[in-house]
């Protein structure tokens, strides 16, 4: 059932897939005229509303030959520089170019610790944290003891707490 195709036939291929599909622009079937917003008028009224001014032009123009021989060349120069404008679309596949990871990084900018705001380290490594919990509760790897504020060590090595009760023993070597 496989057929060798080697050439499409062009009454299948139409003209809006093709690379002239911009060429010439589609004019819509309700022909509106121009008011002051052309933007978002048809293609007829814009064409109109050009023309006229184009008229306009040549009429006060086709007096002399002098003022025909400049109007042909600066209508010359101004055809060449309606085709040269760039209508912003992008060939098929043509992607924003790559970005090196340098690039990026400076882009991100540095890294800040959401508690204090500086740059260097994280929450869980910010001075602040780490000053707070010498201060406030600690409880040790093998959860024989909790101590707190009301528990300290003392210099010389003893234990003084000002608490009523303890969670556990506390073995200390010297």
């Amino acid at each position: 059932m496989k057929k060798q195709v080697l050439l499409v036939p062009d009454k299948y291929i139409l003209r809006r897939w093709t690379k002239n599909a911009k060429v010439s622009c589609v004019g819509d079937s309700a022909l509106t005229f121009c008011t002051n917003d052309c933007s978002s008028t048809s293609l007829m009224s814009r064409h109109g509303l050009l023309a006229h001014k184009a008229s306009l032009i040549v009429d006060d123009a086709a007096c002399t030959d002098a003022q025909i021989t400049y109007l042909m060349g600066e209508f010359e120069a101004l055809h060449l520089r309606v085709k040269v404008i760039d209508d912003g679309v992008r060939a098929k596949g043509c992607g924003k170019r790559l970005k090196s990871s340098k690039e990026k990084a400076i882009a991100k900018g540095n890294r800040q610790c959401h508690i204090c705001g500086h740059v260097g380290h994280d929450k869980r490594t910010c001075p602040q944290v780490i000053e707070r919990s010498t201060t406030d509760t600690y409880q040790w790897a093998d959860n024989d003891y909790v101590c707190t504020e009301d528990n300290v060590v003392q210099d010389d090595g003893t234990f003084a707490s000002n608490a009523s009760s303890h969670h556990g023993v506390v073995e200390w070597f010297l």
